[in-house]
Protein backbone atom coordinates (compact mmCIF):
# COMPACT_ATOMS: atom_id res chain seq x y z
CA UNK A 1 0.00 0.00 0.00
CA UNK A 2 1.37 3.29 -0.59
CA UNK A 3 1.86 5.72 1.99
CA UNK A 4 -0.62 8.36 -0.12
CA UNK A 5 -3.20 5.74 0.31
CA UNK A 6 -2.52 4.56 4.02
CA UNK A 7 -4.75 6.15 6.51
CA UNK A 8 -3.37 8.17 9.53
CA UNK A 9 -2.86 6.69 12.92
CA UNK A 10 -4.31 9.83 14.06
CA UNK A 11 -7.52 9.64 11.84
CA UNK A 12 -8.91 6.52 13.67
CA UNK A 13 -8.50 8.15 16.56
CA UNK A 14 -10.20 11.52 15.65
CA UNK A 15 -13.24 10.22 14.25
CA UNK A 16 -13.87 6.29 14.49
CA UNK A 17 -17.08 6.24 12.96
CA UNK A 18 -19.14 8.45 10.67
CA UNK A 19 -21.36 10.77 13.33
CA UNK A 20 -21.89 14.38 13.21
CA UNK A 21 -19.85 16.54 15.43
CA UNK A 22 -22.06 17.56 18.65
CA UNK A 23 -20.32 20.86 18.25
CA UNK A 24 -21.79 21.53 14.86
CA UNK A 25 -25.27 20.31 16.55
CA UNK A 26 -25.09 22.65 19.22
CA UNK A 27 -24.33 25.26 17.40
CA UNK A 28 -27.25 25.52 14.88
CA UNK A 29 -29.30 24.69 17.98
CA UNK A 30 -28.14 27.85 19.84
CA UNK A 31 -28.76 30.19 16.43
CA UNK A 32 -32.34 28.46 15.78
CA UNK A 33 -32.98 29.17 19.87
CA UNK A 34 -31.39 32.79 19.35
CA UNK A 35 -32.82 33.65 16.12
CA UNK A 36 -36.52 32.43 17.96
CA UNK A 37 -35.51 34.68 20.85
CA UNK A 38 -34.90 37.78 18.07
CA UNK A 39 -38.07 36.74 16.16
CA UNK A 40 -40.07 37.28 19.80
CA UNK A 41 -38.53 40.35 20.71
CA UNK A 42 -39.48 41.87 17.25
CA UNK A 43 -42.94 40.97 17.65
CA UNK A 44 -42.94 42.24 21.22
CA UNK A 45 -41.48 45.51 20.36
CA UNK A 46 -44.10 45.79 17.37
CA UNK A 47 -46.73 44.63 19.67
CA UNK A 48 -45.64 47.54 22.36
CA UNK A 49 -45.60 50.31 19.58
CA UNK A 50 -48.42 49.60 18.19
CA UNK A 51 -50.20 49.75 22.03
CA UNK A 52 -48.12 53.05 21.90
CA UNK A 53 -49.25 54.31 19.20
CA UNK A 54 -53.01 53.30 20.02
CA UNK A 55 -53.04 55.68 23.22
CA UNK A 56 -50.79 58.31 21.41
CA UNK A 57 -52.10 61.77 20.80
CA UNK A 58 -50.41 64.41 18.06
CA UNK A 59 -48.77 67.25 19.80
CA UNK A 60 -49.68 70.18 17.47
CA UNK A 61 -47.50 72.08 19.78
CA UNK A 62 -43.93 73.24 19.16
CA UNK A 63 -41.15 72.73 16.45
CA UNK A 64 -41.85 70.79 13.74
CA UNK A 65 -39.33 67.45 14.20
CA UNK A 66 -38.77 67.35 10.45
CA UNK A 67 -35.36 68.62 9.47
CA UNK A 68 -37.10 69.03 5.57
CA UNK A 69 -40.39 70.82 7.32
CA UNK A 70 -38.34 72.92 9.42
CA UNK A 71 -35.97 73.90 6.31
CA UNK A 72 -38.11 74.04 3.41
CA UNK A 73 -41.46 74.61 4.87
CA UNK A 74 -42.31 71.62 3.18
CA UNK A 75 -43.78 68.38 4.32
CA UNK A 76 -41.80 65.66 3.64
CA UNK A 77 -42.06 62.06 1.50
CA UNK A 78 -43.35 59.88 5.57
CA UNK A 79 -45.36 63.41 6.74
CA UNK A 80 -47.94 62.53 8.14
CA UNK A 81 -47.28 58.33 8.35
CA UNK A 82 -46.98 58.47 12.35
CA UNK A 83 -50.46 60.01 12.68
CA UNK A 84 -51.56 57.70 10.24
CA UNK A 85 -50.36 54.61 12.35
CA UNK A 86 -51.99 55.81 15.02
CA UNK A 87 -55.24 56.43 13.75
CA UNK A 88 -54.84 52.76 12.23
CA UNK A 89 -54.02 51.59 15.85
CA UNK A 90 -56.65 53.43 16.77
CA UNK A 91 -58.97 51.12 14.86
CA UNK A 92 -59.55 54.01 11.92
CA UNK A 93 -58.75 53.04 8.83
CA UNK A 94 -60.50 55.67 6.59
CA UNK A 95 -58.41 58.64 8.18
CA UNK A 96 -55.45 56.51 8.40
CA UNK A 97 -55.67 56.55 4.71
CA UNK A 98 -56.33 60.18 4.35
CA UNK A 99 -53.40 61.08 6.49
CA UNK A 100 -50.74 59.21 4.15
CA UNK A 101 -52.00 56.51 1.64
CA UNK A 102 -49.03 53.86 2.50
CA UNK A 103 -49.13 53.82 6.13
CA UNK A 104 -51.39 50.55 5.66
CA UNK A 105 -49.74 48.92 3.15
CA UNK A 106 -46.32 49.11 4.88
CA UNK A 107 -48.10 47.63 8.25
CA UNK A 108 -49.32 44.60 6.83
CA UNK A 109 -46.22 44.24 4.82
CA UNK A 110 -44.32 44.48 7.90
CA UNK A 111 -46.70 41.76 9.58
CA UNK A 112 -46.70 39.04 6.79
CA UNK A 113 -42.71 39.71 7.17
CA UNK A 114 -43.14 38.84 10.61
CA UNK A 115 -45.33 36.37 10.19
CA UNK A 116 -42.81 34.75 7.37
CA UNK A 117 -39.89 35.10 9.61
CA UNK A 118 -41.70 32.87 12.30
CA UNK A 119 -42.90 30.41 10.26
CA UNK A 120 -39.69 29.83 8.42
CA UNK A 121 -38.00 29.11 11.83
CA UNK A 122 -41.03 26.62 12.64
CA UNK A 123 -39.77 24.93 8.95
CA UNK A 124 -36.17 25.51 9.77
CA UNK A 125 -36.29 27.29 6.60
CA UNK A 126 -36.52 30.50 5.46
CA UNK A 127 -39.27 31.80 3.35
CA UNK A 128 -37.75 34.94 3.19
CA UNK A 129 -34.88 35.74 1.09
CA UNK A 130 -32.71 38.82 0.91
CA UNK A 131 -33.33 39.88 -2.69
CA UNK A 132 -37.34 40.20 -1.91
CA UNK A 133 -36.15 42.19 1.16
CA UNK A 134 -34.34 44.65 -1.06
CA UNK A 135 -37.02 44.52 -3.92
CA UNK A 136 -39.66 45.24 -1.09
CA UNK A 137 -37.88 47.89 0.48
CA UNK A 138 -37.32 49.73 -2.98
CA UNK A 139 -40.35 49.52 -3.84
CA UNK A 140 -41.72 51.41 -1.09
CA UNK A 141 -38.96 53.90 -1.14
CA UNK A 142 -40.69 54.62 -4.70
CA UNK A 143 -43.91 54.49 -3.86
CA UNK A 144 -43.31 57.08 -1.05
CA UNK A 145 -41.72 59.23 -3.14
CA UNK A 146 -44.09 58.94 -5.77
CA UNK A 147 -47.06 59.96 -3.91
CA UNK A 148 -45.01 62.91 -2.17
CA UNK A 149 -44.62 64.09 -5.40
CA UNK A 150 -48.35 64.04 -6.19
CA UNK A 151 -49.43 65.33 -2.75
CA UNK A 152 -47.04 67.97 -3.11
CA UNK A 153 -48.56 68.84 -6.43
CA UNK A 154 -51.99 68.70 -5.21
CA UNK A 155 -51.01 70.63 -2.43
CA UNK A 156 -52.24 67.99 0.15
CA UNK A 157 -49.33 67.42 2.07
CA UNK A 158 -50.06 67.90 5.44
CA UNK A 159 -48.01 70.43 7.98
Amino acid sequence: MSASLAPSPSASLDRPFAVPRMDALASKNGRTRSQRVAWALAGLAGALAWLGLRFWTSLETGPPICALRQVLHIGCPTCGFTRALASLAGGDAGVSLGQHPLALPIVLQLAAGWLMWGTGLVRDRSLIRGRWIARAAAANAAALLAVWIVRLALGTVPL
